[in-house]
């Protein structure tokens, strides 16, 4: 029963140490919009100004956009804007496109107008929608969620470790003791025989 205790708890360490090193990417990934970025793929999480300038989508749905360069007038892009000094996204079709060999304009056509974005600012075209797990997101990227979702685990491991480790120097020093009583004892024994051999 021990022996599989054991075997379960190191499975469940290393879930959590996988679980919180995937945490910690998610959270050291933001992009200079302030949204979460591995490569060419971009995580939003839809509140009620992004629902309002997406089509299909509602607050606390999970948003992951693919950035792709085969953008044609008539796609939809998702690109982002400035809303109360902060970066939200939106999205339009292409109207026209001005691109050289390092970057393009798009021409789109949204609730306000045409407008031109640059490259830079445009997301992608290609995304799939998660609906209410932006809400889990926004719990994992927040600093409460960071103290008890990843901090936590790792401090209750650590705390076993240490643990672990001062019963194992514990069980060594009795060990240590029990083979120098025997030792003495061999000894003791030896050199009575020794003397009554004499």
């Amino acid at each position: 029963m021990k022996k599989v205790l054991s075997f379960l708890w190191s499975i469940l360490e290393f879930v959590i140490i996988v679980y919180v090193i995937v945490m910690t990417s998610i959270l050291l990934s933001k992009n200079k919009y302030g949204f979460t970025q591995f490569g060419n793929t971009t995580l939003c999480t839809i509140d009620l100004v992004d629902e309002r300038g997406i089509q299909g989508v509602k607050a606390g749905d999970l948003l992951i956009v693919k950035n792709s360069n085969d953008i044609k007038v008539g796609d939809v892009i998702y690109y982002y804007v400035v809303y109360n000094e902060s970066y939200v996204v939106q999205n339009a079709p292409v109207t026209d496109i001005q691109a050289d060999k390092y970057s393009a304009v798009y021409t789109i056509d949204d609730e306000e107008g045409s407008l031109t974005i640059s490259s830079a600012r445009v997301l992608g075209k290609y995304n799939v929608i998660y609906h209410k797990f932006g809400k889990i997101l926004d719990v994992l990227e927040s600093r409460l969620g960071f103290l008890f979702l990843v901090l936590l685990p790792i401090l209750v491991i650590f705390i076993y470790q240490v643990y672990e480790l001062i019963m194992i120097f514990r069980y060594e020093k009795v060990d240590e003791e029990e083979q120098d009583k025997r030792n003495n004892k061999f000894k003791i024994v030896e050199e009575e025989k020794s003397e009554e051999s004499v």
